[in-house]
């Protein structure tokens, strides 16, 4: 068992206590003694010690604390609901096992609580030297900063691809139960499972398009690129096919300063060549995790992704993982990130079945905190929804 401050979701165990109103109860109490720092009476089971050490328990929760101030109300319901202080508020999940230990323990971002979609906004411009966002319900903007400027938006260029593969499914050009074939050449580097599948390994349409978009698969990415076409995939993204990288191409300049300076330095027309070389080699992966490097990324305005994933949302595979919308109900989600890069791409419908899409990008040359602008992100997601 996990404690997570952030989007992942902790595995739970799942228990039967006497009745839901006693299970409440005891999940108040332990939320409550966890809050306040008394946790003499608290117990946890013993797989939950083994993932989240008490030292480790007892810093989240001091941080948590810190940063949202006393929790004033706590509402649950099958042990899932909201700690609420005076400026935030935090999802939570609970497990208790039949003795009232703890088995799983979940906490969302802490969500600045604020009056309006202004007041949200106003939140955002502080995550990073590079900010920006939209906000828009059935085509009409009600929020935007920056949203037409292309900044690196990492994994959310996948949307892109799949737009292109569902676009063929629907013309009958091809069937999501198609198989491709798994080469040398589409072996990226994770996030994904791919990666480790054997050469000539049979892979579906839809199995890749789920992978590429539910686990970021970056394998997946690169075969179905290769299937589609750069040109396709980079006039779909409105960007110049020399300047969309396969993710193994990413991962390789990355990793090799020379080859990145010299795809930079390059004319448009021999950086393919440059890229192809060096993702001949395998990208190291030590040195592909580093900082971004400016440039050798995906750079697309906010306006485009969300003009790409609106038509989507229904998709299953969009839908898999909410990312920041997780409890505001059902959404479709692409983001992306690395080290100085972060987007968070969602669509989902208000009360009135009115699409939304609700976008926000952050480029900064030193570390983002992710944690803050998840956090900022729910809270605009929430007005949004709420906006008359």
């Amino acid at each position: 068992m996990k404690v997570f401050f952030g989007a992942a979701l902790a595995a739970v165990v799942t228990v039967c206590l006497p009745g839901p109103a006693a299970a409440q109860e005891a999940e108040r109490a332990v939320l409550k003694a966890l809050l306040s720092g008394d946790t003499r009476n608290v117990e946890v089971t013993e797989e939950f010690a083994r993932a989240v050490p008490e030292a480790q328990l007892d810093g989240l929760l001091e941080t948590l604390r810190a940063q949202i101030g006393p929790v004033e109300e706590i509402e649950l319901e099958g042990g899932s609901g909201i700690l609420r202080s005076a400026t935030y508020q935090v999802p939570v999940k609970i497990t208790l096992d039949p003795a009232g230990r703890i088995a799983g323990l979940r906490l969302g971002a802490p969500e600045p609580l604020v009056a309006d979609l202004r007041a949200a906004v106003a939140g955002l411009a502080g995550l990073g030297a590079e900010v920006s966002w939209l906000v828009t319900r059935e085509g009409e903007v009600l929020a935007a900063g920056g949203a037409a400027h292309p900044l690196a938006v990492g994994s959310a260029f996948k949307l892109g691809i799949l737009s292109v593969l569902a676009r063929d499914v629907r013309a009958g050009k091809t069937d999501w139960d198609r198989v491709l074939r798994l080469g040398e050449s589409h072996r990226s580097l994770p996030s994904g499972r791919l990666q480790d599948f054997p050469d000539e390994a049979p892979v579906t349409l839809h199995t890749a398009a789920l992978l590429m978009i539910a686990e970021s698969d970056n394998t997946a990415t690169d075969l179905l690129l290769d299937l589609l076409g750069r040109d396709t995939v980079a006039e779909e993204l409105e960007i110049a096919p020399e300047a969309l990288l396969s993710t193994r191409e990413f991962f390789a300049l990355k990793s090799d300063p020379a080859a990145a300076q010299a795809w930079l330095d390059a004319e448009p027309q021999d950086r393919p060549a440059i890229a192809a070389e060096a993702a001949l080699m395998p990208p190291d992966p030590a040195a592909a995790a580093a900082r971004s490097v400016p440039g050798i990324e995906w750079y697309l305005p906010l306006e485009r992704l969300c003009a790409l994933l609106v038509p989507m949302a229904e998709l299953p595979m969009l839908q898999l993982n909410p990312g920041p919308a997780y409890g505001l109900g059902p959404a479709a989600y692409k983001g992306g990130s690395e080290p100085g890069v972060l987007n968070f791409t969602v669509a989902l419908r208000d009360a009135e079945e009115r699409p939304l899409c609700a976008a926000l990008t952050v480029n900064d040359p030193g570390v983002i905190d992710e944690q803050a602008a998840t956090g900022a992100f729910r809270a605009l997601l929430r007005r949004a929804l709420a906006q008359p």
